[in-house]
């Protein structure tokens, strides 16, 4: 070859010799990208490793799909629910019909929330392939494209039935521990009451009992005096018969004279009508008086432990008449008493819940602005099967509906201070209910008035019989 050769041959090698190095290149880059891909899948099965090693619940969803498809879970979720993994991977997010959840609404909540950009909570029991359930509790936030637009969601959950139970058994020792205060409450209170009913019926029995043996001079004397004026007035009939059969003369005639202006003198006509009614009135007075005494040392009379079969309209009587002086200022009382047999209860008890419920209604009556002529009490009683049911009403002002389940709770009143302890119905509720098996409920209605109902077992809270 000669010299002016040398540079096309030179070129000629060169051009030759680019494919090559093309053909390094791409093997270079191949090898690179081959490293890289080994690199990432290394770091994605350390992902996988990660996410199946955590006891937390991992779940992709794709949500440009009318309905979320699953495209990632990890190893917990395909065990807690029963299913490889790779039957779920690619299936809709339906196909797990527990994440649902019991909402009818759960779909456009969840949608709301994530297009919110807001993390979407529920806790739910679901349930396994073989029927088993597990509760799970999961958050389920929104991931966004470059353009901004919500593609995926991830959920993140846990099985919380473990933690479920302890707070459930957390709330179970609370809400025993709430009982058994609630419960030594009432004891306390019963037993204030108690001593202070015990105090009070001893000092009533005692002045019941002072006042029985005068108000008894009392009857016998006015016994004795109208006893007396009918001898006197007959006494007087008889001397003016007597002188009328005197001969006829001057001092007959002057002794009659003389009868007719003492009779004009101290007005005997007009006692001879007013003086018996007189005595009857003192004979009412005298027997109402009695009444109340023997009201009051029924109704103070020491409660025997046993239950036995008493005559509950004969208590409600007594339990009036010793409440007369709270209601009779105030309103009428109207009573409605059927045939009742004997009821098998505590009759000092009773009488305590009667008087509760009668007083109750007088206040209401009067906080009402009513009086005797517009205010009315109606104790209605009656037999409804084996129940004895008494019923007592008013037209007071009524009790507004957000109090009505406070009723019946310990120191809870809407008395002003010094009128009501909020222990009277509390009270009544653990006697009707606890101690003899019945029920009471109440009815009322602001500006209309109230009605408690109480039902008791006429066989007694232990179902024996009346003899």
């Amino acid at each position: 070859m000669s010299a002016g050769q040398r540079p096309d041959t030179q070129r000629h090698h060169a051009q030759r010799d680019v494919p090559a190095r093309n053909l390094q290149d791409s093997e270079s880059e191949l090898l690179t990208l081959r490293a890289e891909n080994e690199v990432l899948r290394a770091q994605l099965a350390l992902r996988d490793h990660a996410l199946d090693a955590t006891p937390s619940f991992f779940v992709i969803t794709r949500q440009e799909d009318p309905v979320p498809v699953i495209v990632y879970c990890n190893k917990v979720v395909a065990e807690q629910h029963g299913y490889p993994r790779e039957e779920l991977i690619g299936k809709p997010i339906t196909f797990l019909t527990q994440w649902m959840g019991r909402n009818p609404g759960y779909f456009q909540d969840l949608e709301a929330a994530l297009r919110a950009g807001r993390t979407f909570q529920y806790e739910d029991e679901v349930t396994r392939r073989d029927g088993s359930t597990f509760w799970l509790g999961v958050s389920i936030r929104p991931l966004y494209d470059a353009a901004g637009r919500v593609t995926h969601a991830v959920a993140v959950g846990a099985d919380i039935t473990a933690k479920r139970i302890e707070s459930r058994k957390k709330q179970e020792l609370q809400d025993k521990l709430v009982a058994e205060m609630q419960e030594r409450e009432r004891m306390v209170i019963e037993l204030q009451l108690a001593q202070k009913l015990e105090s009070v019926g001893r000092l009533a029995a005692g002045i019941a009992h002072e006042i029985n043996t005068p108000i008894q001079y009392v009857g016998d004397s006015v016994h004795f005096l109208r006893s007396a004026f009918d001898d006197l007035d007959r006494l007087f009939e008889a001397a003016s018969e007597a002188t009328a059969l005197l001969p006829d003369c001057a001092e007959r005639s002057a002794y009659q004279l003389e009868i007719a202006e003492a009779a004009k003198k101290y007005d005997l006509e007009y006692l001879r009508i007013e003086v018996p009614k007189a005595f009857t009135r003192t004979f009412d007075g005298v027997e109402r008086v009695t009444n109340i005494v023997k009201a009051m040392k029924e109704f103070a009379h020491p409660d025997a432990r046993e239950q036995s079969p008493v005559d509950l309209l004969h208590a409600l009587q007594t339990t009036l008449l010793v409440a007369s002086n709270e209601y009779k200022y105030v309103a009428r009382v109207q009573t409605d008493f059927a045939e009742l047999p004997h009821v098998v209860c505590n009759v000092g008890e009773l009488n305590q819940v009667f008087l509760n419920l009668i007083v109750n209604a007088a206040h209401a009556i009067k906080d009402a602005g009513k009086d005797v002529e517009s205010g009315e009490i109606t104790i209605r009683a009656t037999q409804e099967g084996d129940v004895a049911v008494i019923r007592v009403s008013d037209n007071g002002c009524g009790v507004p509906a957000e109090n009505l389940s406070k009723l019946y709770d310990p120191f809870f009143t809407t008395k002003e201070v010094g009128r009501g302890t909020g222990q009277g119905l509390a009270i009544s509720h653990s006697i009707v209910v606890d101690k003899h098996g019945g029920e009471i409920s109440v009815a009322s209605e602001v500006g209309v008035g109230t009605q408690f109902t109480v039902r008791l077992p006429i066989a007694g809270r232990n179902g024996r019989a009346p003899q």
